[in-house]
């Protein structure tokens, strides 16, 4: 008797099968047209004996229809800190080669500086395998190039692999955090008292994440945040700590955001207002704070970790419907405002942001004349600080700041 197939659904298909995850590399060659790059998450090793390795192009690649001309590949092993050029190399730039760096390898193809490995070799006839290609390659040479952890591809995002488990950052991370935090616990104790409401310091721990360092409570004000509780900082969450940031960080922030040019744009024109006027406000919707428990919930599932990339894609997109929305215009002196936060960068002598000054919990339904002596105090609060790192001389100060801007390397 027949078996009866029943149709796969395509996404259900990618769904089920992106819960295997990948490494990630980078096939290049050359052709009379100059340099190729495909990057592919299909590559495998097939035989000792003979030694052979092989990927897997989709049938209707155009870049592949060059590659299969080639005469002879190399096969970059992608580093984990690479994961710009993956992106890079992946993108329709006809000048890509020319952004990246590179060398000829022995039989000309293009070996990636940084690549964890590389594998030189010579394709076979590619072998048809319904909707791709198996494309087998005979191994000439092969050499490990750095010892480090490989780029991963998994539900549709990029990582490393830790062989010491998913943390984020560790307990000195958070020490040197604290110490920049000491040098603003006046400035927002006094805040938290005479505005009456929350004041918080938050740094960054990792190039994606802020935390909170320090927290005081004016008024009806309680605690909404712990000592160390992870924030997220991927787009579009945390641009009023990035708008700060160094230009290499703030390219890498954008870079995580949707690949549609003008949500890109969007983002960038949105980070240089916040920076030419010096501040960030945020707003309360009309939804008032109907969604803070739902927000609350998110966040300590994001803190908890250990989150798939799927999983971490759900969460950041729901906090990001539910966050305060940031306003870059005027205040109007009659006007009425219901704000989430205020919030100002405390910046070193490159102008480079090291902490962030928040104010939250704020007393609602308040005119453009309270929100302007909000702004008017953040912001000599934070000059304060500044003026403060700058007087002191110690050596733990020299390595916390040496530690912010290692935040952003």
């Amino acid at each position: 008797m027949a078996t009866v197939r029943t149709p796969i659904d395509p996404v259900q298909f990618r769904e089920v099968m992106g819960n295997y995850p990948t490494g990630v590399t980078v096939v290049t060659a050359v052709d009379d047209a100059g340099p190729i790059g495909m990057v592919v998450g299909t590559f495998s090793s097939v035989s000792l004996d003979p030694p052979l390795v092989a990927f897997l192009p989709q049938t209707r690649s155009g870049t592949y229809a060059r590659l299969r001309n080639a005469g002879a590949y190399c096969i970059n092993v992608l580093a984990h800190d690479q994961v710009d050029v993956c992106r890079l190399l992946s993108g329709p730039d006809p000048d890509k080669f020319d952004k990246v760096e590179w060398k000829p390898s022995s039989l000309g193809a293009p070996m990636i500086e940084g690549a964890v490995a590389y594998i030189h070799c010579s394709p076979r006839p590619p072998i048809d395998a319904g909707d791709h290609y198996i494309a087998l390659c005979d191994v000439l040479s092969l050499e490990a190039n750095r010892q480090t952890t490989p780029l991963l591809f998994f539900q549709g995002g990029y990582g490393g692999f830790s062989p010491h488990g998913m943390t984020a950052y560790g307990d000195a991370d958070l020490i040197e955090g604290i110490r920049l935090a000491a040098f603003a616990r006046p400035q927002i104790e006094l805040l938290a008292r005479e505005q009456q409401c929350e004041a918080a310091v938050l740094v960054a721990v990792t190039a994606n994440e802020l935390t909170t360092v320090g927290s005081a409570y004016g008024g009806e004000a309680k605690m909404s945040e712990r000592i160390g509780e992870r924030l997220p900082m991927k787009p579009p969450l945390g641009e009023a700590f990035i708008a700060w940031a160094p230009d290499a960080a703030l390219e890498r922030w954008l870079s995580g955001a949707a690949r549609d040019p003008e949500t890109v744009e969007s983002l960038r024109q949105r980070l240089a207002t916040l920076r030419a006027q010096g501040y960030a406000v945020s707003q309360i919707g009309p939804e008032g704070g109907s969604h803070r428990d739902q927000l609350v919930a998110l966040m300590a599932e994001y803190a908890a970790g250990d989150l798939t990339p799927a999983r971490e894609r759900s969460l950041l997109g729901r906090m990001a419907q539910l966050m305060h929305f940031f306003d870059t215009s005027d205040f109007d002196d009659d006007g009425t405002y219901n704000l989430g936060g205020v919030m100002a960068p405390v910046l070193n002598e490159q102008r480079n942001i090291v902490m962030l000054l928040r104010l939250s919990q704020l007393p609602q339904s308040v005119d453009g004349r309270q929100v302007k002596r909000w702004i008017s105090e953040i912001r000599a609060a934070a000059a304060a600080v500044e003026s403060e790192l700058r007087a002191d001389d110690s050596v733990d100060l020299d390595q916390s700041l040496a530690w912010a801007r290692s935040m952003f390397a």
